[in-house]
Order: C-alpha cells, then sequence, then structure tokens
C-alpha cells in the first residue's frame, strides 16, 4: 500500500492588509488549502517562506512542495522557494527559477512575448523621472511598477494623459517603489484573464479554465477603467467578475491560443494566469503573466481571487483545484507511485476547453 504523499505549503502569511502585504496568503487561505490537501488523502506540512525557510526544508523534505511563495525581498522573490527546492532536490509545483523570475518582471515579459510573434501593449521602462518617452508612444499612458503583482503600485491616477501628469506620477513611483517604471499604452477596451492547468508534456497541452472578464460598469467612475488597488480593495464586489465571460467563439479562441502561446513561450507549468485587454478597435494585447496564481477564495468577505473562480465556473469545489494543480506536478515529476487513489470528495476531471456561453 502506498504511503501518504508528503506535501509541504510553502507561502508568505499575511500579517496586515496594506498595500506590500495584500499579495500574502490570510489565515484562511491557508485552512483552505490544508483540508484540500488533506482530503486528498495527503499529509499536510506547512512551511513559511521567511528566512528560515531553507533550513526549513532542508530538515523536513517534503514529497512536493505546494509553491504560493512571493518570497521575502528583492526584484526575483518569487525565485526563492524555486531556487531551494531544486538545491535541495525537492519537487515543487509551479514554474521554475528564470520564468518565475521573467514573469514578475513586465518587461522582460512582453520583451519576451513580442520576440515570439505575441501581441502586447507598446511600452517603453522608465528609470528616471525625466526619462525621455518614445516618440511614437502616445498619449494616453499608464504607469506600472516594473517587478511588482497583485496591482501594487497601480490605481486610477496611475493613467496620466499629458507630459505633466506623466513626470508627476513617474517621480511619485520612482520614490515609492524603487524600480524601474513601466509606461505602457493605456487601452480602454474590454479587459480578460484567462487561467490555465496542466503543461506541454508527452503530448498533452495545458488545460484552459473558464475565461473571466473584469466588469467595470459596477464600479465608482472615479476609479476610471483600472483595476488597480483602491478597486480591489475598498471596492471589491464578485458581481464585478463575470466567468464564464460572455464572449463569442472568435474572441475566445483568439484569447486561449495567446495564452496557450504565451504558456509555451514562458516557459510556465503546471499552472498561471494570463491577463488580457482590448483596445477601442477589438485589438487583443496581453498585459502579463501570474506564475503564482491567487488562490483566496473568503465567501464571507467577497473576498475571491480570479483563479478559483474560474474553478467554481466549472462546477469544480476548492479541493478539486488544489488537487489537480498539485497532481499536474505529480505527473511531471513522476510520483504517480506515491500518491494513493483519491476518495469520493475530489474527483481527477478530464481535458476540456473553456465552456461555450451562449451570447444574450
Amino acid at each position: 500500500m502506498s504511503r501518504k504523499l508528503r506535501v509541504a505549503f510553502c507561502c508568505n502569511t499575511r500579517q496586515t492588509n496594506d498595500e506590500f502585504n495584500i499579495e500574502y496568503e490570510p489565515e484562511e487561505t491557508i485552512e483552505h488549502v490544508k483540508n484540500a490537501i488533506l482530503v486528498a488523502g495527503w499529509e499536510y506540512l506547512q512551511i513559511e517562506a521567511d528566512e528560515t525557510c531553507y533550513e526549513t526544508l532542508k530538515k523536513i523534505h517534503p514529497d512536493i512542495v505546494f509553491n504560493r511563495a512571493e518570497g521575502v525581498r528583492g526584484e526575483s522573490r518569487e525565485s526563492q522557494i524555486p531556487a531551494f527546492c531544486e538545491m535541495l532536490g525537492i519537487p515543487y509545483v509551479g514554474s521554475g527559477i528564470m520564468t518565475n523570475a521573467i514573469g514578475l518582471d513586465k518587461p522582460t515579459t512582453k520583451i519576451i512575448l513580442e520576440h515570439q510573434g505575441l501581441k502586447t501593449a507598446p511600452f517603453i521602462v522608465l528609470t528616471k523621472p525625466d526619462s525621455p518617452l518614445k516618440r511614437n508612444l502616445k498619449y494616453p499612458l499608464i504607469l506600472k511598477p516594473s517587478h511588482e503583482g497583485s496591482s501594487i503600485g497601480i490605481n486610477w491616477d496611475n493613467v496620466v494623459h499629458n507630459e505633466s501628469e506623466l513626470r508627476n506620477k513617474l517621480a511619485e513611483m520612482i520614490e515609492t517603489y524603487q524600480q524601474p517604471i513601466l509606461a505602457e499604452k493605456y487601452l480602454d477596451g474590454r479587459e480578460f484573464s484567462v487561467g490555465l492547468v496542466g503543461n506541454y508534456f508527452k503530448g498533452s497541452t495545458p488545460i484552459i479554465l473558464p475565461i473571466l472578464e473584469i466588469d467595470y460598469s459596477g464600479f465608482p467612475e472615479e476609479l476610471g477603467r483600472v483595476l488597480g488597488q483602491k478597486a480591489k480593495s475598498v471596492f471589491d464586489d464578485s458581481s464585478n467578475y463575470k466567468c464564464p465571460a460572455r464572449i463569442d467563439d472568435d474572441l475566445r479562441n483568439r484569447i486561449e491560443d495567446h495564452a496557450l502561446a504565451s504558456f509555451k513561450a514562458l516557459n510556465c507549468l503546471d499552472w498561471a494566469r494570463m491577463d488580457y485587454r482590448m483596445d477601442d478597435d477589438g485589438e487583443l494585447y496581453f498585459l502579463e503573466v501570474n506564475t503564482l496564481p491567487g488562490i483566496d477564495y473568503d465567501v464571507q468577505r467577497d473576498e475571491l481571487s480570479f483563479y478559483p473562480m474560474m474553478w467554481y465556473a466549472l462546477g469544480k469545489k476548492y479541493p478539486d483545484m488544489i488537487y489537480e494543480v498539485i497532481q499536474v506536478a505529480i505527473k511531471r515529476y513522476g510520483l504517480e507511485d506515491l500518491v494513493p487513489v483519491p476518495g469520493d470528495a475530489v474527483k481527477i476531471y478530464q481535458g476540456f476547453r473553456s465552456q461555450k456561453v451562449p451570447l444574450s
């Protein structure tokens, strides 16, 4: 009889709700993950992704790490746990060192995708308050910290319409975030998020979850059409997100094809989430990749990350999501002999494409 798989959930525990802690895991999410791992018949371990993490991993040496760690500090902080695991020879869920580092750096991600012929919004990286713009980059622009996630550093006033607004906001952001700033063409069309699970592995391809659309009609007008920190924290409501998105087959195929190609070009593994936006002419542009998708799902507080919302749109539950994401990593590492047959509470689903939803 197979012994229990020892699964370590490695994450940063949220201590406060300020801007720089918002991407860390709240206690409710940790409990959800723990329950899902236990329901799957596995042994649950928890490791805090702080300065003691390497020694803890070395000591307990789990069979596999479910990595959701944002890291402690630095521009490549999301690569810290993958690096520790690789040094110690411990299998882990999710993309590798290089992909996590690239994914957190928006300009580098865009450069790679553009090299592969995958369209992203026109941009430039500005390192000083007086850095010049490209001549062909026209207002309005949106400014973003180059290597932050969870909309850190982004709000409605990041959209600038002239030179004065650009220079004032740019100086403020360089001072606050101490990193280069991405200045990108502001797109005012529909916005989508695409979740994937699986791998380009032994003839298989990643599976695309139901596409989610952000509905800006429910946000206060003063927030504009920017899904920034204030929109996500103060005015957030699950009714602002439509999943599955009500889109026709042509647009769905365009989004899915770009997401699959981007997943492959960036060498993503096991799971990821891609964000897209359209311009006024209906042209589709890649915005960013999330190699460590958020997994919060607190119904009482209405704090729902996009990735689990996509699973719920399939009629799946939280344990299904956690089980399947870990399972694809187990298959990739060839650890199936350590995995017990799951009970009725968790079922492995078969491959599917995004659900087809009739237009209203």
